[in-house]
């Protein structure tokens, strides 16, 4: 079975984290995408190593009863959805139990876990990054290397549909560009721009989904309410989106860190967080001995130096916002100071995909 681009027979155990379906049925281990537990069909494997293979789906021959038809023309092929093949009631328990694997050896009552899903599957995305090469543009299929073609992506907010598709009608950029790169679409206060070559986010970083990331703002209002702090060391901070209401209100001061372009404010704090000795560095800038909540809102590959600033600015409380959960319980797993995750919440900032934001609230005893 197990030869590289064979055609085999598969029968799917579960599914993974990463939204793919997991064949156990011959030697080792094949991961599937697209496909459901307890379905049946063939698929062809392209890449093997050790024992684990990749295959791509040919056919369902036993389909789940909880497979839908994908209403994107794009799906089968395009690696920026994973869970067009089913509704969206299944598609969030598929994240809850990506998120109990990750955070199963952290205690918690997972009664308690808040799971705030979206109103919407579609047109939700202010933002995209398109790659190009050969001529083609398109989102990057990794595991295939190859750019796939998304004309009538429908993911992407109603307003950049128009740009998208011109890219696509007009293929005069593949002869203004160099031979391969990169382009972004963005809509910000109704208006549209393209960036072509430029950083991720060039005008500033902002949640791709406007109206999850007001549900996400609120949730961590809510914590820091609750909290009451005095002091807020906002980690991450970017423009400040996730501590500004508190602020507003005049009930906390802050001190934002990032290392991204900001406009200047009194508050912020240009830093490089990833780079060493930045703790020594920030010490340096501000002269606090404490402060009550410690909140961040780091990339995908988390905050592995957390332990540090907890154990320097001894907070009461800390509020961790992540897009990965696997590195978010990482770093939770390596706080030296005990605490108690008094919340845990699962917020849907990416419907169709594999992708969610992860709410973790820490409380530390006082003694920390």
């Amino acid at each position: 079975m197990q030869s590289q681009k064979a055609i085999f027979t598969f029968r799917i155990d579960h599914c993974d984290p990463l939204g793919q379906g997991v064949d156990k049925s011959g030697k080792g281990v094949t991961f599937i995408a697209k496909t459901l537990p307890g379905e049946t069909g063939r698929a062809r494997i392209f890449k093997s190593k050790k024992g684990v293979h990749f295959a791509k789906l040919i056919a369902v021959t036993t389909p789940s009863a909880q497979r839908r038809p994908a209403e994107c023309p794009h799906f089968e092929d395009c690696p920026g959805c994973d869970y067009l093949h089913t509704d969206y009631k299944t598609e969030l328990g598929f994240k809850t139990a990506a998120l109990r694997k990750y955070f199963q050896k952290i205690p918690f009552d997972w009664d308690r876990l808040e799971v705030l899903g979206a109103p919407e599957r579609w047109g939700y995305r202010n933002r995209i990054q398109l790659h190009y090469r050969d001529g083609k543009i398109g989102l990057v299929d990794g595991l295939l290397d190859r750019i796939v073609e998304i004309p009538a992506c429908k993911v992407i907010q109603a307003a950049l549909r128009p740009s998208l598709e011109a890219l696509y009608t007009d293929r005069s950029w593949a002869r203004a560009s160099p031979s391969q790169g990169h382009c972004e679409l963005s809509v910000r206060s109704d208006k549209v721009g393209i960036a072509w070559n430029r950083s991720y986010a060039q005008g500033g970083f902002s949640q791709v989904n406007d109206e999850m990331n007001a549900v996400l703002r609120q949730a961590v209002t809510d914590c820091l309410e609750e909290a009451a702090p005095a002091t807020i060391l906002d980690l991450f901070s970017g423009d400040g989106n996730l501590s500004e209401q508190l602020v507003e209100d005049h009930t906390a001061t802050r001190v934002r860190v990032d290392a991204a372009p900001v406009k200047p404010h009194p508050d912020f704090i240009r830093l490089d967080l990833f780079k060493p000795f930045a703790l020594k560095a920030f010490e340096k800038k501000v002269r606090q001995d404490r402060f009550d909540v410690l909140l961040l809102d780091p990339p995908r590959s988390g905050f592995s130096v957390l332990n540090d600033w907890v154990l320097r600015y001894k907070p009461k409380s800390l509020i961790y916002v992540s897009c990965h959960p696997g590195t978010l319980a990482r770093d939770l797993a390596g706080l030296e100071p005990s605490y108690t995750l008094t919340k845990l919440m699962l917020i849907d900032l990416f419907p169709s995909t594999r992708h969610f934001e992860t709410l973790a609230a820490i409380r530390f005893p006082d003694t920390v």
